[in-house]
């Protein structure tokens, strides 16, 4: 009668109220007896011939109604009836409304709405497409809860939904209802692919200008089709996996991509079960190149006689082996036959291979006697005694012994020409041995190190130099010594000799040595090593070799250079040792300048080959000048730095001589880093090709220009072959065909031999072959892995054309008119050779590699996700480019997919990391694509597949390397810290070592992020505790050293913010508390042995200065909150109490909190005797206000009035009167009532007697003194005490209650 009251009066606004009265109706059926009042204040509004919006109204109301209390069904169910819809056909509002509550009766109660079925299907026979949509949505909740049968269901209304297409809101409809068809779907196999059908061709469609409207469709079309078997997909729709892809590729909408992510992993994890096994087939020849590189030994050495093959050595030591055709057993036995022959091999092959004082020349010699080392120690151990049951390691270093004794044994006795290759050869075996084989590398060094310091033999010095280099990057982490002692002599020899050529190869030497230097933990650290000479500093270490290179640059060339000049004082710490002032310099004849310009070559070789351990040095941008100044000294090189002053002529070739040969380990190690973007690539592309093209015009035959050309052929086509291996960058198909026209200029004219040479390492380069690059990995230490293809992974566009110039080489290599000509020629196609079939080669121990690759049918979708990855282009062009989500998408399939194809995925990856950056200006905004994802998905398929290929291995290991970590984004720094268990397993136990170390000081360390704030530090942290806890959680301690987790987790908890409690936190702080969660989580994981010894705290500790205090209450602060999640018990917490309660520390409070916060958790027994021991040690305590901050907050939280406290440190204290007093009646807390106000009592009187001393000035400290900082809180105290212990004065005796009443308190 109230409402009716107020709707009646004309002055009040009634329409808002009438609603909200509405609103309250469904509410009151909650009480059976009100069901019959609220419908029958409904039912008059369902008239037909009232107004529509008001019966529409009325029926919801009716709906909602039900929903409280089923009673009201009868009334609703004839509100619904299928004639309703006949009778207000034309009233649009109501026929909706009553579809939308047959549709919340269908989703709530399933057998109520299979009830309304003949409605459910008037709904869908209506022409309005909304409410056939809502009578479709209601089908499908019946379908879901299997009331209804799907199939028998869709043959009735299949023809009702012909015109799908015609509105979205129809088609997502639809596509809720068919992915219940999934079920039976083997069962009803015509019909199904009839849905299935339907269902994609809402996938694929496309209508310009609604791709919003259509999204939610599409997406639901998608999720239905997940549901159903991969199996069906293809019966039923044709081409199904080449459209899938197809969509996918072309497809920009991220919420589309991530629903087809689903799709592509079931697709993949089919294929996969279903994938045709492991079946051994013969290898087919592929290519013309291949068929011609495959006869190639047999047209060369036709006898195979040594004889023969010393004609051409180099070819020689690549293709052959010297194992004698037919062994029989006794020679076996003996080992005598194969060991001589390749004894006799060796001493030809080294008598007969040309170095030409040529340093370049060199390497290749080294690479070529790599070859034939693996050769010979494989003969060796197949001709070990078959008895022997020694370890294949112990088989390999006996043979290495034996092989190096021969020799040395050799070398010693040989002419200068077989000395050089005997060096070389000793360098090549040592290569091909494991790090653990310590005596024969030390040997090898040894014997070195005699010949290097042999000043008066030019011919031993300089190839034992580059060998020593090269064994000193090689060695074991622990063989400090020998590392020092081959860096000293080098350097040693480099200040001291006067041949130019000696000091180059010391360079080399220098360069090769700084490979392995700062890749350890503790490396660059100096305490504990000043005393020993032989474990210098490796930081100080480079310092000498990078001064001293870039000194004798200056010094040799006469050339003046600011950059050169900064590298010298880049390592300001390092004192160099050796007096500059007896440096011994070349004459400053020209002449003697062009006749060893490799030594000067040499140096700059050597320079860039520090560049990566300059890196690690954490000197940025010491890296960036080398980079800008050997990219200067070349030619028609538009470097951003041009700051090199020559005296003369000479000094410039020598140094272009040098930075061309040194230019593809700028690039390649620059562009890994991302220290070099595509404008420098272009300028290096562009200047190689006009240098080249000047060269060859120029007429000249000195050796500065035989040397410069053949530099310039190398250094071009080794970048060329690595800018189309990595595929980031656009190179025309007539450029790069003039780039081989040129080099096929150079060994097709008539130019001396060293041009010749050049022209056909350009070739051969440029097709991945690396000749002349030293690959700084071991071959035991190779997964097996497709070598750099080069020009060669483009066989389509570039076959015919490199065909015709391999048949031009062959037949040069065929020719003995020109022997000059024609051991190059065949020693440049033993690389193509070589390269070809390195998948092929052996182990050491004669085992066949295990091959990654595995065989894909051509539609697998695995392999095609691949190849379009593999073929992704980054050319801005807006027309063409592809959406960085659906790369993304690409990446996360792949990176679920449990076995990929062999590519180089390396070079894929680091493509992809670039991509976003590159086309981002050229995509539509998007707010649903969170920037730096790709790069996080490149990370993230690293870790899922680095077990299987070393390139993502490697590029995992320089992105945690921590120079180049603390210059990532810090969204990128949180992810890798995040997956350091994914790290974990994949690092080895000395690598794992250096990760957490550089974890640990890039996080300790101020200095590791200025610019970031103090959100972002938190955040770091943060991502490092999640790391370490998914460590704790998912690796077993047998496969990870624990003590590395401690330690990083020791310092990451030095680095915990003060817990601040709730009431004081600070938006500063926001963070904090999730850094608190996690470390908490981490903590709770550690071994509790480790976690009881870091989280002790001592009596001592409570009186210590301001700064220990504050680790002190973290450390309280983290185990009441281990103790609060039950990962420690509560007796921890319970050692601490007195400790606690009787100290006074910056941030207690917060202390207090969680303590009570902890004990909120415990049993009752417990939180009653931390009452009864806080208020005896009030009696005893010189900071009673900390006990009674204590008591107010337990007290507070354990009686009923915790709902309403105030958690201030003042607050708490007042309330005691009440909070105490409540808790006490509790009839729980009766027990301990008495001791608990007896003990109060003996408090009050002991503030009392102290308050009054401190009022009349009296106060003395006793026995138990009161600290002075107190001073200030004793009338508050004692007005709180006095006050609390009158009011349960009824636990105490009478005597008590007497002495409390003489207490005159103000």
């Amino acid at each position: 009668m109230f409402y009716s009251n107020i709707f009646t009066r004309k002055d009040v606004m009634s329409h808002d109220m009438l609603l909200k009265i509405f609103e309250m109706l469904p509410s009151l059926a909650s009480h059976s007896t009100m069901i019959p009042l609220v419908v029958q204040t409904i039912l008059p509004m369902l008239n037909k011939d009232g107004e529509g919006l008001l019966c529409a109204t009325a029926t919801r109301l009716l709906c909602r109604t039900w929903e409280v209390n089923d009673r009201a069904f009868g009334s609703l169910q004839g509100v619904l009836l299928a004639k309703g819809f006949t009778d207000f056909v034309s009233d649009r509002i109501v026929c909706i409304s009553r579809a939308a509550s047959i549709r919340d009766v269908c989703q709530k109660n399933p057998d109520r709405g299979v009830d309304l079925i003949l409605s459910v299907s008037s709904c869908i026979e209506s022409p309005d497409l909304l409410i056939k949509s809502i009578g479709l949505q209601s089908l499908a909740h019946l379908c879901e809860a299997d009331i209804i049968d799907f199939y028998t269901a869709w043959i009735v209304i299949e023809k009702h939904v012909k015109d799908y297409l015609a509105d979205p809101v129809l088609a997502q409809s639809i596509c809720h209802l068919l992915r219940w068809g999934a079920m039976d779907a083997e069962a009803y196999s015509e019909e199904a692919k009839g849905v299935l059908q339907l269902l994609w061709s809402i996938v694929s469609y496309s209508h310009a200008g609604s791709e919003i409207q259509w999204e939610k469709p599409r997406i639901s079309a998608l999720q239905a089709l997940t549901q159903y078997e991969v199996s069906y997909l293809e019966q039923s729709i044709p081409d199904f996996k080449k459209r899938n892809l197809e969509l996918l590729f072309s497809e920009t909408s991220p919420s589309i991509l991530r629903v087809m992510e689903d799709i592509q992993v079931k697709i993949i994890t089919y294929e996969h079960i279903n994938r045709r096994r492991s079946i051994k087939e013969k290898r087919v020849t592929g290519s013309k190149i291949e068929k011609l590189m495959d006869v190639f030994p047999q047209v060369i050495f036709s006898s195979g006689k040594i004889t023969e093959a010393k004609d051409l050595p180099g070819a020689a030591l690549i293709c052959l082996s010297f194992t004698p055709k037919k062994v029989n057993e006794q020679q076996r036995q003996k080992g005598r036959d194969a060991l001589s022959e390749y004894v006799n091999a060796l001493v030809e092959m080294a008598g007969s291979l040309q170095l030409s004082r040529n340093i370049l020349v060199a390497l290749m010699a080294l690479q070529s006697w790599k070859c034939f080392m693996r050769h010979w120690m494989r003969a060796h151990i197949f001709s070990h005694n078959a008895k022997a049951q020694s370890a294949v390691l112990d088989k390999t270093s006996k043979a290495a012994s034996t092989m190096l004794k021969s020799m040395i044994a050799i070398g010693n006795e040989a002419i200068p020409r077989c000395a050089e290759n005997i060096a070389l050869a000793v360098g090549a075996l040592c290569v091909v041995l494991p790090p653990s084989d310590h005596t024969v590398k030390s040997a090898a060094s040894k014997f070195l190190l005699e010949w290097l310091l042999q000043q008066e033999h030019e011919h031993r010095q300089w190839s034992a130099a580059i060998s020593l280099g090269l064994i000193s990057s090689c060695l074991h982490a622990t063989d400090h010594k020998q590392r020092y002692h081959n860096i000293t002599g080098l350097l040693e020899v480099l200040l001291v000799s006067k041949s130019s050529l000696v000091k180059g190869a010391c360079g080399v030497g220098l360069g090769l040595s700084c490979q392995d230097l700062l890749t350890r933990t503790g490396a660059g650290n100096k305490s504990g090593v000043e005393n020993d000479v032989d474990r210098v500093p490796e930081f100080d270490l480079l310092g000498r070799i990078v001064r001293a290179l870039s000194a004798m640059i200056c010094q040799i060339t006469r050339a003046s250079s600011d950059v050169l000049d900064s590298l010298c004082s880049c390592f300001p710490s390092v004192e160099f040792f050796f007096n500059t002032e007896a440096i011994e310099l070349p004459s400053d004849n020209c002449k003697d300048l062009e006749e060893d310009i490799w030594g000067v070559a040499g140096l700059v070789l050597g320079l860039a080959f520090t560049i990566s351990a300059v890196y690690r040095a954490g000197d940025l941008d010491s890296v960036l000048k080398m980079k800008s100044l050997i990219i200067s000294w070349i030619p028609r090189v538009n470097s951003q730095l041009q700051s090199t002053n020559f005296q003369n002529e000479e000094s410039k070739v020598a140094l272009s001589v040098g930075s061309c040969i040194s230019i593809p380990i700028i690039v390649s190690f620059c562009w890994r880093m991302e220290l070099m973007d595509e404008t420098e690539l272009d300028h290096i592309e562009s200047g190689f090709k006009e240098l080249i093209s000047e060269l060859i015009a120029v007429k000249k035959s000195g050796m500065l220009h035989q040397s410069f050309l053949m530099a310039s052929c190398f250094g071009a086509g080794t970048v060329l072959s690595w800018i189309l291996n990595e595929g980031f960058h656009s190179t025309e198909v007539d450029y790069v065909k003039s780039f081989l026209e040129l080099f096929r200029r150079c060994y097709s004219d008539p130019y001396p031999s060293l041009v010749n040479l050049g022209g056909m390492l350009g070739v051969v380069n440029a097709m991945g072959v690396g000749a002349g690059i030293l690959d700084m990995q071991a071959d035991y230490q190779k997964k097996q892995e497709p070598p750099s293809t080069g020009l060669l992974h483009k066989g389509s566009i570039y076959e015919a054309y490199l065909t015709s110039l391999v048949q031009e080489m062959f037949l040069l290599a065929q020719n003995s008119d020109d022997n000059q000509r024609q051991q190059f020629a065949s020693w440049a196609l033993s690389f193509l050779r070589h390269h070809l079939l390195s998948k092929e080669l052996l182990d050491v121990d004669g085992h066949q590699k295990a091959s990654v690759a595995q065989s894909f049918s051509e539609d697998n979708v695995v392999l095609q996700l691949s190849l379009w990855l593999t073929d992704l282009k980054n050319e801005v062009q807006a027309a063409t480019i592809v959406h960085v989500s659906t790369v993304v998408t690409v990446l996360r399939c792949l990176s679920k997919a449990p076995r990929l194809p062999s590519f180089d995925w390396g070079a894929i990856i680091r493509r992809c990391m670039r991509y976003e950056a590159q086309v981002s200006e050229f995509l539509p905004a998007d707010s649903s694509y969170e920037q730096g994802t790709l790069r996080e998905e490149c990370v993230q398929f690293a870790l899922a597949h680095a077990n299987q290929f070393d390139s993502l291995l490697t590029f995992l290991d320089e992105l945690s390397e921590f120079s180049r970590f603390r210059t990532l984004e810090l969204h990128l720094q949180s992810h890798l810290l995040i997956h350091l268990a994914d790290l974990v397993k994949v690092y080895s136990s000395s690598r794992l070592e250096k990760l957490f170390s550089d974890v640990s000081n890039y996080l300790f360390s101020a200095t590791s992020y200025p610019d970031s704030d103090t959100y972002q530090k938190s955040l770091l942290r943060t991502s490092c505790w999640k790391g370490l806890h998914q460590c704790l959680d998912e690796v077993s301690f047998d496969a990870l050293d624990i003590t590395l987790v401690q330690r990083c987790m020791e310092v990451l908890f030095s680095l915990l913010p003060v817990l601040q409690s709730s009431g004081s936190m600070v938006s500063k702080h926001e963070n904090s508390v999730e850094e608190w969660s996690e470390a908490v989580r981490c903590l709770g994981k550690a071994p509790q042995n480790w976690l009881f010894d870091f989280l002790k705290v001592s009596h001592e500790s409570f009186v210590q200065d301001v700064d220990k205090s504050i680790e002190v209450c973290k450390k309280i602060c983290a185990k009441a909150k281990l103790v609060k999640n039950g990962s420690l018990p509560f007796l921890e917490l319970g050692k601490m109490k007195s400790y606690i309660l009787n100290s006074k520390l910056q941030g207690l409070w917060d202390v207090l909190v969680e303590v009570v916060a902890a004990l909120h958790h415990a049993e009752g027994s417990v939180k009653r005797q931390w009452l009864v021991d806080a208020v005896e040690i009030s009696c005893v305590s010189p900071y009673p206000s900390t006990v009674l901050q204590f008591i107010g907050l337990l007290s507070a939280t354990c009686c009923k009035y915790m709902p309403v406290m105030i958690v201030d440190e003042q607050t708490v204290v007042n309330d005691i009167p009440v909070t105490l007093t409540s808790l006490l009646a509790d009839q729980s807390w009766d027990v301990v009532a008495e001791s608990v106000v007896s003990h109060l009592c003996s408090s009050t009187e002991r503030i009392f007697y102290w308050a009054a001393q401190i009022a009349d000035g009296t106060y003395v400290p006793g026995a138990q003194p009161i600290d002075e900082s107190e001073d200030h809180m004793a009338k508050l105290l004692l007005q709180v005490t006095h006050h609390t212990c009158v009011l349960l004065k009824g636990y105490l005796p009478l005597d008590k209650q007497l002495k409390l009443a003489s207490f005159v308190v103000a």
